[in-house]
Formats: C-alpha cells, sequence, structure tokens
C-alpha cells in the first residue's frame, strides 16, 4: 500500500471540502499529481508527515497507518454540512466508497476507539439527505413457547390462576412481521412519514401466524394473512417551521412498538402520565399490539434560555367518524417543559388530561361505558381488580375520565453515573379520587468507571403506583420492558437490569421487578434474561426466557427465538 495512492483515493473521497491549500511537506513538490490532495488532507488534519517535516511518499504505508487516515475522516463525518437547496458536493458513490473504508479497517478502528456504529449511522442520514425518498423498515421472526397458569384466580382477576403454568401444556406460535417506512421529502424542512404494516392475521393481529394454506384472505375472511393490513404512521413532519426552532407532526404517528421506525410520544423518563410506546396507551385505544396515534404534535428547544425544552400533544383516542358527530368522543392532551439547571442537572414538569363530549353517543368497552377503559384485551392485565378498577373476563377496567400533572428529574452525577425520578398523580373525574405513583432508577456505566469495557453496565430502581394510580395514557407499568401483562398501577418493588458483550457481537443481559400489589399485598417477582447474537451490522438473534410470579405460582412462563433485520 503506498502513500501517495492512498490519499489520492481518501482525498476523492472527501471531495466534498474544496482544496486551497498552502504544501506542508518539503519533499512533495508542487508539480507533482498528488500535490493538492496531499495538501487538502494534511490541511484537514487527516494526515501528518514525520518530525523532519517531510512526507515520504516513496515509503510503504502500513494497515494500522492508513487505520488512523480512516479514523480522522470519520472524525469529520459529524461536521459534514450538505448545503440546501443546492445540490450537494458529496455523492452516494462517495458514501459508498467511505463505506468500503470502514468495512476493511473495522477491526482497526475499534481498536483506535472509534464508533463505528455510530459513524455508519452518520453515513445513513446524509444518505437520506441525497434522496427524495427513503425507504426503510424492518423484518422481525419469532418463535414462542409458552405456558399460562389455568384454575381459580389468585388475585380477583380473571387473567389471573392457581395451578401453575408449568404443569400446563406447552402453546408454540411461529410468527413474523414486516414494516416499511416511506420518507419523503419536497424541501430539506418538510417530510412525509408514511409506514405500513403487516396484519389481518387472527383478530387483526400484526403478526403473521405461520399458515401455508392461508395467503391473502384464502377464502376466510377471518384470517387474512401477509397483507399490509395498516398504515401504521402517516403524518407531515415540519422542522424549524418558519424559521423557528419548532418542530411539528400531523397525522397518525407513534408506533406499532415492533422496534423499528416508530415515533412516540414521551414526558419525562418514565412517561408515568404519558408515554404512547407503554402497553396501557395501546389498551386505551382498544387495540393491542398497536401504538398509533392520531392528531398533533409539537416539540421546541431553546438552549440560550437555560436549555429550555417543551413539547405537547393533543390526540384523538377514539370517537364518531360521521360528519355530524366527530367532535362526540375522547381527546386527550398534554404539555411537558424541562430546563437545565447546571450541566448534566435537567428538571421538567407536565400536564396531561382528557375531554369527554357528549359521550352517550359513542360505544365504549363494555360494560362501563365510555368513561372507562379495559386494560388488558390482547395480553391480559393480570393486575388484581380494586373498588375503582372492576375485573371483567379480559382483565380490569378502570376510569379513563380526569387530569394528572407530573415531576421529574434526569441528573448526570458523575461520568458513568446516571439518576432518573419521577412522581406523578392522577386524578379520577369518575369517582372524585387521585392517587399517586413514583419511580426511581440509577444508571451505571461499569465500563466508565472500571474500565473493564464490554459495554458493561447496571441499572438498579424502585417504583411504588398507587393501587387506584392508572393514568389511561402513562407507562405506569411495573414490566414494560419485559411481559407486559402488569399494568397499569398497583405495584411497588424493586427494579434491576444488568448487561455486558462478553465479546465482540454478544451481549448477555438481565432484567428483573422483585415487590407486591399493593392493594392486597401478593407477592410478585418477574423477570427476563437473554442473549443477543449480532450477526451482520443490521441483523440480530435474540435467545430469551421470561417469567412472571403472582403469590408464588407461575403465571406465565415463555422461551423465546426471535430475529430483527433492519435496512
Amino acid at each position: 500500500m503506498r502513500h501517495l495512492a492512498v490519499v489520492v483515493a481518501a482525498a476523492l473521497v472527501f471531495a466534498l471540502i474544496a482544496p486551497a491549500f498552502a504544501q506542508p511537506f518539503a519533499d512533495v513538490p508542487t508539480n507533482h499529481w498528488a500535490y493538492d490532495a496531499i495538501a487538502e488532507l494534511a490541511a484537514k488534519g487527516l494526515i501528518e508527515g514525520y518530525p523532519d517535516g517531510t512526507f515520504k511518499g516513496d515509503r510503504a504505508m502500513t494497515r494500522y497507518e492508513m487505520a488512523m487516515v480512516v479514523a480522522r475522516l470519520l472524525a469529520r463525518i459529524e461536521s459534514i454540512q450538505i448545503p440546501a437547496p443546492q445540490p450537494p458536493q458529496v455523492t452516494r458513490a462517495d458514501l459508498e466508497a467511505i463505506q468500503r473504508l470502514v468495512n476493511e479497517f473495522r477491526a482497526e478502528l475499534a481498536a483506535l476507539g472509534v464508533r463505528v456504529t455510530a459513524i455508519e449511522e452518520e453515513l445513513n442520514a446524509i444518505k437520506a439527505k441525497l434522496d427524495n425518498v427513503r425507504i426503510t423498515g424492518g423484518f422481525r421472526f419469532r418463535y414462542d413457547d409458552q405456558r399460562f397458569a389455568s384454575g381459580t384466580p389468585v388475585n380477583g382477576n380473571p387473567q389471573t390462576g392457581s395451578t401453575d403454568a408449568s404443569a400446563n401444556p406447552v402453546v408454540p406460535r411461529p410468527r413474523e412481521v414486516l414494516k416499511l417506512v416511506f420518507d419523503g421529502s419536497v424541501a430539506p424542512d418538510i417530510h412525509l412519514i408514511a409506514a405500513f404494516l403487516t396484519g389481518g392475521g387472527v383478530g387483526g393481529q400484526t403478526y403473521q401466524i405461520f399458515n401455508s394454506s392461508n395467503f391473502g384472505c384464502g377464502g376466510n375472511g377471518s384470517l387474512c394473512q401477509y397483507m399490509f393490513g395498516s398504515v401504521d404512521n402517516l403524518f407531515i413532519d415540519w422542522k424549524n417551521a418558519w424559521g423557528t426552532p419548532f418542530e411539528f407532526w400531523l397525522g397518525r404517528f407513534g408506533g406499532s412498538g415492533i422496534g423499528f421506525g416508530t415515533h412516540p410520544v414521551q414526558f419525562g423518563p418514565f412517561g408515568l402520565l404519558m408515554n404512547t410506546a407503554g402497553d396501557t396507551w395501546e389498551d386505551t385505544t382498544a387495540d393491542s399490539g398497536a401504538n398509533v396515534v392520531d392528531g398533533f404534535y409539537f416539540t421546541s428547544s431553546w438552549p440560550q434560555f437555560a436549555d429550555l425544552r417543551f413539547q405537547g400533544v393533543i390526540t384523538r383516542v377514539t370517537g364518531n367518524v360521521g360528519s355530524t358527530s366527530y367532535f362526540s368522543g375522547e381527546d386527550a392532551y398534554g404539555l411537558d417543559a424541562s430546563i437545565g439547571i447546571i450541566p448534566g442537572l435537567r428538571v421538567g414538569a407536565n400536564y396531561v388530561a382528557n375531554t369527554f363530549t357528549n359521550p352517550g353517543s359513542f360505544a365504549g368497552p363494555a360494560p362501563n361505558g365510555t368513561l372507562w377503559h379495559l386494560y388488558g384485551p390482547g395480553a391480559g392485565g393480570k393486575n388484581p381488580a380494586t373498588a375503582n378498577c372492576p375485573a371483567t373476563a379480559t382483565g380490569i377496567q378502570c376510569p379513563a375520565s380526569g387530569s394528572g400533572w407530573d415531576g421529574y428529574v434526569q441528573w448526570d452525577i458523575i461520568p458513568g453515573i446516571h439518576f432518573d425520578g419521577e412522581y406523578a398523580q392522577w386524578n379520577d373525574a369518575v369517582h372524585g379520587s387521585s392517587d399517586n405513583g413514583w419511580q426511581v432508577n440509577f444508571t451505571v456505566d461499569l465500563g466508565t468507571l472500571t474500565g473493564v469495557g464490554h459495554n458493561f453496565s447496571a441499572q438498579v430502581g424502585y417504583l411504588n403506583y398507587g393501587a387506584n394510580f392508572y393514568p389511561p395514557y402513562g407507562a405506569a407499568e411495573a414490566d414494560i420492558a419485559m411481559d407486559d401483562v402488569l399494568y397499569p398501577g398497583n405495584a411497588q418493588g424493586v427494579t434491576a437490569q444488568l448487561s455486558f458483550d462478553p465479546i465482540t457481537n454478544w451481549t448477555i443481559y438481565g432484567i428483573g421487578f422483585f415487590g407486591n400489589n399493593v392493594s392486597n399485598g401478593q407477592n410478585l417477582t418477574e423477570y427476563e434474561a437473554g442473549v443477543v447474537y449480532k450477526f451482520a451490522p443490521s441483523a440480530k438473534i435474540t435467545f430469551k426466557i421470561r417469567d412472571l410470579r403472582i403469590n408464588n405460582v407461575d403465571q406465565h412462563l415463555l422461551y423465546r427465538a426471535q430475529i430483527d433485520y433492519t435496512f
């Protein structure tokens, strides 16, 4: 590998910066064919000469020296500014050449501490700016073996059972899902986002169950398979609106929660009152497995004013669609704001409420009508029934009408230790009562603190959700990252999470919740443990086990193998 050939190749890759630089090396004549390329790369800090001021272009270059050139090149990727609306100087071929350099020197770059994955994301973002329409998406395949409890309910909720899940038959389920996301722009700051999701499975489920005898609708309308069954997202995204730091979304956003291409709304570190990616949201909208939001969202940040950040949302939860009755229904709205106190310390607050207009004119979940929400139509909520949340055949049902406020703190205490805390209260307008919930969590980057590397991190926290703390749009769910069946509220206990990469591309993790129900004191134990292998830059396979025990009875035992591929 020769010096001159390499630097010229790098200069061509980095052609988006025009050369106009003085000669830095004594042994490269001004009339040499590589003169401009060498001068440009040296002026940009991508190459360095020898202490005696020479370049020694006739000496062979080592892989390590070339890796240093590539590393310096990649360090400048984040500073690339593509002018608009004029055509950018950088081309897709340039970016592909950079990607080839990354692939060739991946091991050496990692040894130099270059965050290759972050650089690749930056390259993809730049590529997206070169196209009017960018197509992304993902595919997921999963195979589940599950066991469920049976018999007499253990906590007043029919979704639970007194006969241990381990004593019941295995229920196997192979499934898959595909999502396509189209991002179209006619101007740099105005985009139309459209996402299409497979659907039409049993009960209209997102996931497609393996069934070769049924393609399309296959003569069986209840088992339409392998069709794009829903428009998961369809909204206009306007950044820097009117030349201000505001960004607006209008249409259908949120997301299916299947791990890619989502646009959620969350207030605070845990989203106790507003979190459209939570299980409570999907059941509030009576569509388990989908977390879509129809409405208007805005956000803005003002670094010059105590680093002020705020966001707001107005969304239609449910209602009639007729021309004379559209405004009969349920609408939710909220506003969140936070400021930076000192570097690394942020405090914020939010308010969330809803309105019901002419509630008798449209159908709500039975048996209590429009002012209530049913939690658990899909996975089946396993929280105990309370006076304000009666049990139904498919879960628990709580009043939805009300309002609440929330305050939170996010603090980078020292490098490697981060704290999140959030407190919220929800006021039930149906019963005239209120309850509160709070959660704290410490995240520790053990790799940073100890220098052992391996992405070694740990989290430990505590949550306490009152028996009647059931905000209808939030994430007061003790197991939001696990089994997705404990919601909303009525739980207290310790949360813990541990993750590390023993070797390159492998991750081992564990998540746990250990506590009890607030209303009746029955103990809750839930854990998830898994191994993730990233077998390609955008593909991984996960093996995991989940288990939930209530009052020492195994309620749900799950073994899962899952493949995710994003593009």
